[in-house]
């Protein structure tokens, strides 16, 4: 595979298509990411016969940074990229930090959007009622997001990749991830944080499409109780439990359930 872009007139969109199907689906990466993908889920989007189209979000790889000061901006963005990537009607995959805008582009574009699947999602932190569910330390680092300059919150991720990267050598896309993520001097990483506080700028609880939720129930980085709390907020939801996640440790819970949804999903889609 290999990058696409779409020049707007502020910058361009990066992004990757993987399969050729009738189906379309748009997936936004988690806050680690970028457009590429890893060989199983390329191989089972094929499977499934869909085409799974992969942007790169503002500041992450090669998609320039634009102007960002809350979520529902990056619906100005969207409105751009309609026509160029020929999307008549697609399911929303919002995966972790990705879920917000999967949210976001459902609501903004309603006659486009037909379901959205959030998995192992953020959800609406800036909510009081959805926020109370994480833990302290949890809390008290989203609330300082709001008021540390931005070069400190891009210090602080530069360092946690220099570690991170370590542990990915034997995975070729997750390098290529890691070297989108590090663009612009981390500033996707650093801004989403502070967009995921911030109110979103669009009433995420008037949102019609049906929303699946698929949440790991011992996800030590979104928690479980946060996601069964966004069923109060979405009138037209469902909380799936993953299964069979017993093999997976503390540490990668969150990207396991993430990865297992996505191929249950397309499992779903298969043949349709």
């Amino acid at each position: 595979m290999s990058k696409q872009f779409i020049v707007l007139k502020d910058g361009k969109i990066a992004y990757q298509v993987y399969g050729q199907g009738q189906h379309t689906l748009l997936l936004f990466h988690g806050l680690l990411g970028s457009s590429w993908l890893g060989d199983e889920w390329i191989q089972a989007i094929e499977q499934a016969g869909v085409r799974c189209i992969v942007l790169e979000r503002p500041g992450y790889g090669d998609s320039s940074i634009f102007s960002i000061e809350c979520v529902a901006d990056w619906n100005i963005i969207f409105s751009q990229l309609i026509h160029a990537l020929n999307i008549q009607s697609a399911i929303a995959v919002g995966c972790s930090a990705g879920a917000v805008y999967a949210y976001a582009t459902a609501f903004a574009f309603p006659d486009i959007i037909t379901h959205v699947w959030v998995l192992d999602g953020v959800p609406a932190v800036f909510l009081e009622n959805v926020i109370r569910h994480y833990s302290h330390d949890d809390q008290v680092t989203y609330n300082r997001f709001l008021v540390r300059p931005m070069a400190e919150i891009q210090a602080d991720y530069a360092t946690w990749l220099e570690a991170f990267s370590v542990q990915q050598s034997d995975h070729p896309h997750m390098l290529n991830i890691l070297k989108d993520a590090r663009a612009n001097h981390h500033i996707g990483m650093a801004r989403e944080s502070q967009l995921q506080i911030r109110p979103w700028g669009f009433d995420i609880s008037a949102l019609q499409q049906p929303v699946t939720l698929w949440h790991a129930e011992h996800d030590a980085m979104v928690p479980y109780k946060a996601a069964q709390e966004m069923t109060q907020v979405l009138a037209n939801s469902t909380l799936v439990t993953a299964k069979d996640l017993g093999s997976s440790s503390e540490q990668t819970i969150h990207s396991d359930s993430i990865s297992k949804g996505f191929l249950h999903l397309l499992k779903q889609l298969q043949g349709r």
